[in-house]
């Protein structure tokens, strides 16, 4: 029988400064004519307080009412359950159990929101993210219903705290399918997992890009309108000390950093000291393409030594770099970016050379294939699986 509906458990909302692989899949499932409910979780009572673009008191209030948007053929409901959640810090006093017991609780009565809002549901679809603790009791109010583990970033990385990888490890043993996004992520599991090749149903598939997006032209925004833009996009952390330094050495060198996820106040104020360094709190997806395709060179300066511990590969930001030509300098992320023709670097002097370097070329081609990568075949293959 042909999906009805499908219900995706993600950290994301709908509308957000940050695109995820789930944002593809729940849009190509509405184009498919399917029903899709996007349940952004957590979003903790105490995030009330908070003033970031997810966790604000508007938008939650805005959630918990559900907003229904119409996508391509169908609809899809963005909704969301506040709960008791802690701050991870208070794992240091309280067990794993209490810390999920918190998570899950709420002053509204989670089977009545299951049925307002997922009743109907052929397919439950949970990113890795803390909505994997509902899994039981989807299970139990929804027997008939597929669980699907799709992980965009592994939890269980060296240094995680206990109760995500004691988490992580139920959800991958329970689901129907694991969809893995790469062979760093699948290498992760089978070592941290014992016996995962008899115990865990697994396949891979990879996150996509829109070639075409990063192949057109578009008006420059305001902020890349100086010379000799170095631009990062994403939403992990950047080594804020690597960028000081480097706006340091060169004044002529303008460093752009649009990421979703605020630094301290801290660095915020360090960084308006600075004439030639910007921070920019996130953009929308739609607008991506255009700060991709007019600055100088892309850069990805994780914070020192991240990507030991983060099974992250090739990510999709890089793809997204290739797609528009444009020279790449990354600081600290896998080995594996220089066979494909991107620049990776470890010191700091080796990354601020880099980008002088990178400066000077007007775009740059990668032995990498795109082509295998375009998001309308991964969502295709995605929505193959999920019926099987």
């Amino acid at each position: 029988m042909p999906l009805k509906k499908i219900s995706f458990i993600t950290s994301h909302n709908w509308k957000s400064n940050r695109l995820g692989g789930f944002h593809k899949f729940a849009e190509a499932a509405c184009n498919a004519g399917i029903e899709v409910v996007f349940f952004s979780f957590p979003r903790p009572y105490y995030a009330y307080f908070m003033q970031q673009e997810l966790f604000n008191k508007k938008s939650i209030k805005d959630l918990q009412k559900g907003i229904t948007y119409e996508v391509g053929n169908s609809k899809l409901h963005n909704v969301t359950l506040s709960t008791m959640k802690l701050p991870n810090s208070a794992n240091k006093i309280l067990s794993d159990k209490m810390m999920n017991t918190f998570e899950r609780f709420s002053f509204s009565l989670f089977k009545k929101f299951a049925k307002k809002w997922f009743d109907g549901t052929d397919v439950f679809v949970f990113e890795s993210s803390d909505g994997m603790i509902f899994l039981d009791r989807l299970k139990k109010m929804y027997p008939a219903a597929k669980m699907i583990y799709r992980p965009s970033d592994p939890l269980m990385y060296d240094g995680a705290l206990s109760r995500y990888v004691k988490n992580e490890t139920y959800m991958m043993r329970k689901a129907d399918l694991n969809i893995i996004v790469n062979q760093e992520g699948l290498d992760l599991y089978k070592r941290k997992i014992p016996d995962f090749e008899s115990t865990i149903k697994y396949t891979l598939l990879s996150n996509g890009v829109d070639i075409e997006s990063y192949e057109k032209t578009y008006p420059v925004p305001k902020l890349l309108q100086k010379e000799n833009t170095v631009l990062y996009v994403g939403a992990w952390e950047v080594e804020w000390d690597l960028l000081f330094k480097a706006a340091e050495e060169d004044k002529k060198i303008n460093y752009i950093v649009v990421c979703p996820n605020y630094p301290s106040e801290e660095i915020q104020s360090k960084v308006k000291s600075y004439k030639n360094l910007f921070y920019v709190p996130g953009i929308s997806p739609e607008e991506v393409p255009a700060w991709i395709t007019n600055c100088c060179v892309v850069m990805v300066p994780y914070v020192t030594d991240f990507y030991k511990n983060r099974p992250l590969g090739i990510t999709a930001k890089y793809y997204q770099a290739m797609a528009a030509r444009k020279p790449i300098v990354a600081y600290c992320d896998t080995p594996k970016l220089k066979d494909a023709g991107a620049v990776v670097t470890y010191t700091y002097d080796e990354f601020i050379s880099a980008v002088h370097q990178a400066i000077l070329q007007k775009e740059c081609s990668y032995s990498f294939d795109l082509s295998e990568r375009k998001w309308e075949n991964i969502t295709t293959k995605f929505l193959e699986l999920i019926s099987q």
